[in-house]
This record gives C-alpha cells, sequence and structure tokens, in this order.
C-alpha cells in the first residue's frame, strides 16, 4: 500500500512538472511581426514569463511546429541571435551575453546599439560607468576571459575623439576630440556663404550646435535649440540652396526636425525612421488572378521577412513601401505569379434588390466556399472563379436577386416616419418603402413575413388616448375684517319643499349654476355651499373654467392674461434726463398654465403641471403706455402628479400677502393743515390671496356630450336634500 502511494505521488509530481516544463505549442505562424511581439505570444501560448530587454528589437518571419514550449523558443532566439537565460522560472531575453569570473568578462553580443552595450556592462558586472554622448553606431563584440577597461577600449577604438578614464574603480568614457579634429571642426567665416537668397556650405567636421549657430548667424534668423545633446557631423558640401533647404539637410544628419513658429524656428528631435520615411516609395498592385493571401505565401523568405508589404483582403491588392532597390523585387516577383491558373481571373458581380451581405448568406455551398469579398460602400462583390462558377453565379443572381413590388399596407392612427421610428422586430428599415401619402406603406418580403408584419402592426397603429382635463382655478381673498353669511336654508323633514321643485335647491348654489366645473359632485355640496357664498361676498373669484381636450403626451396650454405696452426710456449722457427711445415694450399680468399628461398602460395619469400668476401693481393699471413699467409680482408652481382617470387633484398654497394703508378722518375738521392730523386715523389692512387649481384628467374615447344644467340640478336635489332628509 505504501508503495502504491508512492508510485502515485511520483505520477502526480512529473505530470506537474510536464504541465510547467513541458507545455505544448501548436503549430503558429508570423509574418513581418516584431520580435517582441513574437515572444509575447510565445509566452502566452506556453503559460511560461518572458522577459525581454531593449535591445531586442526589430521584426522576423517564423513558423513555429507543433514541439515543447522551451525547444521552440530556443529555435527561435537563436534563428534571431538572441540570448536565453532561465533564473526564477522565467526566461530572459536579449541581444547581448555577458558572464564575468575573477573580473574577467566573456562576452557574445551582434548589431547592438553601443550605448546600450555600455549600459548593460556596468548592470551585469557591476561598476560604475558614466559616458558622454556616445556614437549613434552599432557593435558586434565576441570576447573572452578579457577585463572590462580592454573591452570599453575596443567599443570606442574607432572613435579616437573618445578616452577612458579610471578614478576610483569607475570608469568615464569622455568625448576629448585631438587637435586634428579639432582643427577640423572649426567653422570659418567662408563655411557657409550666400548669393542672393542663396546658401552653400563647405564643412569637413564640427559639430551641430556650432553649425545650426553659424547657419542661423548667416541667414539672420531667430532659433530655440529643443535637443540637448550635441553631435559631431562630418562632410557637408551644398550648393545653392535656400535657408530652409539647407536646415533641412543638416537637421536630417542630426535625426532633427524643425517648425516655424511666429518668425522663430523651434527645433527638436525625431526619430530616424521618421526621416526616413520620405525617401520611400509606395507601389499599390492590384492582382488579377491569385489572391493576396496565396501571393503572401509563396514569397521566398529574403522578401517575406521584411517589412516592406501589406496586404488588403477586400480589394485583392498589394501595397509595397521601400526605397527601390527593397520594394522593385517583390513587384517583380508577384508579376511572375499574378498569371491566369486553370482559366480562373477575379469577377465583378453587381446585386441590385436585396443587401449584398443577405446575398452572400443564402449563396450554395460550391459558390459559397469561393469565399467572395464584398467590395465597401457598394451592393456588389468579387470572386476569383472558372468561367462556369461565373456562369453559375449569375443564375443564382436572376434567381434570388429579383425586383420586389412590395405590397401596400394602409396605417390608420400612426404615420409612415412614427412606424420607421418604431419598427416591429420582424422587419428592418430596407423592407418599408415610403410613399407620398403619410398613411400608406408598401412592405418588400415574403408572404410569411408580410403576414407577420400585419400581426405586429395591429399592436402597434393604436390610437393614442386622448385626455379631457377639467380645470378650474380659483382667487380667494381674507382680510381681518372677512365676515360671513349663512346662505343655504331647508327646511327640515323627508318631504320636499311646498312646490316641490329642485328650483329653490338651485338657487342657494346660483353663484356656482354658470361654473362648467362639476364641484357639487367632486367635492360635496358643503364644499359647494362655502365656495358660493365666497364668490357671493366676493371673497372668491374665478379665474379660469374650462375643459381642455389633448393627445396623451401632447402640451396643453392656457393662457388668460393682459398685456401693458409701455415706451422705453433710456438716460442722456449729456443733460442726465430721460428720453424716450421709440421702442415699445410689452409685460403680460394673469394665468399661463401648462399641462403634458400621459397615459400608462394601467391606465394611470401622470401629469407635468406649470401654472404662473402674475400680478400688475394696482398703480399701473390705469396709468398712460407711455410711463416707466409698473412693478410685477408672480407665483409659480410645478408639480408632477399621478393619478387615476376622473380622480381630481388639487394645487394651492401659492399665498401672496398685501398691505393696503388708508386714512378715516372727520369730515372738515381732518381736512385742516397740520391740525387735522389730530382729527385723522391710519388705517392698516392685510389682505391674503390664495390661488387655488382644480384638475380632474379623463381617458376619453369617445365624443364629448354637452352638459344639461336642468338635469344636473334636480340630480344634486334628489342626492344632496331629499336623500339626506334635509
Amino acid at each position: 500500500m505504501k508503495k502504491f502511494f508512492i508510485v502515485l505521488f511520483m505520477c502526480f509530481f512529473f505530470l506537474g512538472l510536464s504541465n510547467v516544463y513541458g507545455q505544448a505549442i501548436r503549430a503558429m505562424q508570423f509574418r513581418n511581426q516584431n520580435i517582441a511581439d513574437i515572444l509575447m505570444v510565445l509566452a502566452d501560448a506556453g503559460r511560461q514569463s518572458i522577459i525581454v530587454d531593449e535591445t531586442v528589437m526589430g521584426t522576423a518571419t517564423f513558423h513555429f511546429s507543433d514541439s515543447e514550449f522551451e525547444e521552440a523558443l530556443l529555435r527561435f532566439t537563436d534563428a534571431c541571435n538572441l540570448f536565453v537565460e532561465k533564473r526564477n522560472n522565467a526566461y530572459f531575453v536579449s541581444r547581448i551575453k555577458i558572464s564575468a569570473e575573477d573580473e574577467l568578462i566573456n562576452i557574445n553580443t551582434e548589431n547592438v546599439d553601443i550605448e546600450m552595450l555600455v549600459r548593460a556592462l556596468s548592470r551585469n558586472v557591476g561598476r560604475t560607468i558614466i559616458y558622454d554622448q556616445l556614437p549613434r553606431a552599432t557593435i558586434s563584440l565576441n570576447s573572452e576571459k578579457a577585463s572590462l577597461i580592454d573591452i570599453l577600449e575596443i567599443i570606442i577604438r574607432r572613435y579616437p575623439e573618445y578616452t577612458i578614464i579610471t578614478e576610483n574603480n569607475a570608469f568615464y568614457i569622455r568625448r576629448t576630440p585631438d587637435q586634428g579634429q579639432a582643427t577640423a571642426g572649426r567653422l570659418g567665416s567662408n563655411s557657409i556663404t550666400t548669393r542672393g537668397d542663396l546658401f552653400s556650405m563647405n564643412i569637413q567636421r564640427a559639430s551641430f550646435s556650432s553649425i545650426i549657430s553659424l547657419l542661423f548667424r548667416t541667414g539672420n534668423k531667430e532659433y530655440a535649440m529643443l535637443q540637448r545633446n550635441d553631435t559631431s557631423i562630418d562632410n557637408l558640401y551644398f550648393q545653392d540652396k535656400t535657408f530652409e533647404q539647407l536646415l533641412r539637410l543638416v537637421l536630417e544628419q542630426a535625426n532633427c526636425d524643425f517648425v516655424v513658429s511666429e518668425s522663430i524656428y523651434y527645433i527638436f528631435e525625431v526619430q530616424r525612421r521618421d526621416i526616413l520615411k520620405k525617401l520611400k516609395d509606395i507601389i499599390v498592385i492590384q492582382l488579377q488572378y491569385i489572391s493576396v493571401e496565396s501571393a503572401a505565401a509563396l514569397l521566398p523568405n529574403e522578401y517575406s521577412a521584411s517589412n516592406f508589404m501589406k496586404t488588403d483582403k477586400v480589394s485583392n491588392s498589394v501595397y509595397l513601401t521601400g526605397s527601390t532597390e527593397e520594394i522593385m523585387p517583390i513587384a517583380e516577383f508577384l508579376a511572375v505569379i499574378d498569371v491566369p491558373g486553370e482559366d480562373r481571373m477575379f469577377k465583378r458581380f453587381e446585386v441590385h434588390y436585396m443587401p449584398v451581405k443577405d446575398f452572400i448568406t443564402l449563396l450554395p455551398q460550391e459558390l459559397s466556399r469561393l469565399n467572395p469579398q464584398i467590395i465597401p460602400n457598394s451592393n456588389a462583390f468579387i470572386s476569383y472563379v472558372t468561367d462556369v462558377q461565373d456562369e453559375q453565379y449569375k443564375s443564382f443572381l436572376q434567381i434570388v436577386d429579383r425586383r420586389n413590388a412590395g405590397i401596400p399596407v394602409h396605417l390608420r392612427y400612426i404615420k409612415s416616419e412614427e412606424l420607421l421610428q418604431f419598427l416591429p422586430p420582424s422587419v428592418t428599415k430596407e423592407e418599408i418603402v415610403v410613399s407620398a401619402d403619410p398613411t400608406l406603406v408598401f412592405f418588400r418580403g415574403t408572404e410569411e413575413k408580410v403576414q407577420q408584419f400585419k400581426e405586429h402592426l395591429q399592436l402597434i397603429d393604436q390610437p393614442k388616448p386622448q385626455i379631457r382635463y377639467q380645470i378650474l382655478v380659483m382667487q380667494y381673498q381674507r382680510s381681518d375684517n372677512v365676515t360671513w353669511a349663512s346662505g343655504l336654508n331647508v327646511s327640515s323633514g323627508h318631504t320636499a319643499p311646498a312646490n316641490g321643485s329642485p328650483m329653490m335647491f338651485s338657487g342657494s348654489f346660483s353663484n356656482l349654476m354658470n361654473i362648467n366645473f362639476d364641484i357639487i359632485t367632486e367635492f360635496g355640496y358643503q364644499f359647494a355651499l362655502n365656495l358660493n357664498l365666497q364668490i357671493g361676498e366676493d371673497k372668491a373669484k374665478v379665474l379660469a373654467d374650462t375643459t381642455l381636450n389633448g393627445i396623451s403626451g401632447q402640451d396643453i396650454k392656457f393662457e388668460n392674461t393682459t398685456t401693458f405696452r409701455y415706451r422705453d426710456t433710456t438716460i442722456d449722457p449729456e443733460t442726465g434726463k430721460p428720453f424716450y427711445t421709440g421702442v415699445t415694450r410689452e409685460i403680460n399680468s394673469g394665468l399661463l398654465l401648462n399641462i403634458n399628461g400621459w397615459v400608462s398602460g394601467d391606465g394611470m395619469i401622470t401629469m407635468n403641471v406649470n401654472a404662473a400668476v402674475s400680478k400688475q401693481d394696482e398703480s399701473g393699471t390705469n396709468a398712460s403706455a407711455t410711463t416707466n413699467p409698473p412693478p410685477t409680482s408672480e407665483r409659480v408652481v410645478n408639480a408632477q402628479i399621478r393619478t387615476r382617470s376622473g380622480t381630481p387633484i388639487i394645487l394651492g398654497g401659492l399665498l401672496q400677502v398685501d398691505k393696503v394703508e388708508s386714512i378715516r378722518k372727520l369730515p372738515i375738521l381732518g381736512d385742516i393743515p397740520l391740525l387735522g392730523r389730530l382729527f385723522q386715523d391710519l388705517v392698516i389692512q392685510e389682505n391674503t390671496t390664495e390661488m387655488i387649481i382644480y384638475i380632474i384628467p379623463h381617458v376619453h374615447y369617445g365624443q364629448v356630450q354637452s352638459i344639461n344644467y336642468e338635469k344636473r340640478n334636480e340630480e344634486y336635489f334628489n342626492r344632496y336634500v331629499l336623500r339626506n332628509g334635509v
């Protein structure tokens, strides 16, 4: 039993090792891809950690066959001249391999930037190396058991202006040009000459900053140098160039560019590849007989391993970018392989009466596997076909791509633009054709889809609910000396009045009989009695009594206003006196009521109510149209209310308090100057005004019936007098 567990443990152990170290990599192919990106894909496929440093640059074309992860990684790095080191379950990839033993160094590298190599040496050996601006060049170095000072001297051997200084176990690569170079680098007054607006340059060697300084002094222009690093430039010989032509030629040598702003030249550093872009050509080759995928697969390795070619599957075209020497061999190779094969060629097919994407989905298998490509911004496609397949495409087009005149569909309640805005899921906009009549559309589709569309249309083409608003706006006024009097006198008992007529009852509510709003039914006779008394004593005033009708979701507006016009004045700046400008302005005061109601599916009514009552000062009521505008006061209420049909709502609380001052005096004595004040009394009275809005919304589908006042009064009498035994 113990041996069984040991064997089982060993099986799981080696299985785990195989998952970690023996992860299988499936076949993959890369063309002209960044090396760092290929390594990241390989790491993801193998579920391993791969770390690349700054020296890993460039592109590669590589085919991975089915193999183990580590085997695939080593084969790829060997092909790209890279070195791999495994530390802490991670793979470190670099173009530089450095090992040190007893202060002797083994180093292997190929085509690495000098500055990157110096940084790698300092990092791996653990010694401090500082340096001036190093040459922008690459170096290949293979050395065994060499000291650090020997390796540094080998690196700078080609550049005599650099020397190595050793101090406190650290190294300093210093740029110190020798006497001969310094002499060659001096710029004389004849290094840059002018002839009219043209410049000539004759410089064997000089620093970039000194050349720019002399050029701008000669051209009498201003510049700002935004590049911090300086470099040496050799052999500048140019004849009869404009200032900007000569400046650009010099800047290209130092990987710089310029921008002119407010007559000042700003010089800044750019990448070398950006400068080389303008020296490259672009050739577009549209293949006629083979696909771009086939052409890319047939390219030799020395062609496909470059970044010169991009393909466009839609137009079956190849884009070549590079110098003439770089791209012409590829163009010549494509011309050799792009020849008719098996009587095949690319042909264009037009689809007239249906979307091309729908047509391609209907293709039979023998035609769809030819991989037809849709042409952008058109209703056509191309395919690589033989003469027989060409006829098959055309025959299928005649069968499927037919004109559909459309079936007329009449709309009852909605318009065609509303239908297009809220289409049912069974149709698309391409299947609907509108006409000049907004209630008529044509549907293009099969009979089954037409029937489905009509079924869905029955749910959409419905009349919008209509809302009838009964509105009553009352204004109540209360003061300090309000008195009330009884206004209803009816005899007790269960019998009707002596003459048996309900007219006596209606006489008690005579002030409400002319109001369309059914106050008694909605709020009860006690409320109606009090309101009738207040109207009779001028303590209540009807501001609005109306019935408005509107479609669900539509704005309803009611206005009952008075317009006051006046002439605008301004102050004369010379005299300081006002004078009329000739402009007439208006001030509106009164009631403004806006309602927007919406009927939900459960029959509830949601309303947005916006009411405003403005009042003009009494002093301006009888003022002439030439006076300044009088002061006004305004009361506004905004509310959102949800209620059922026929349920009244009340909006109140819009209060306004006015103070009224009056003088009471004794006749004759109160008019005596000065002494008359002894016979006068100042009376201050506060008047409170409140506006209340009563609204009853009804969801209405039929015709509005006229009101029979006589029948309504008889119903009130039977309901509130006889039934209650008053």
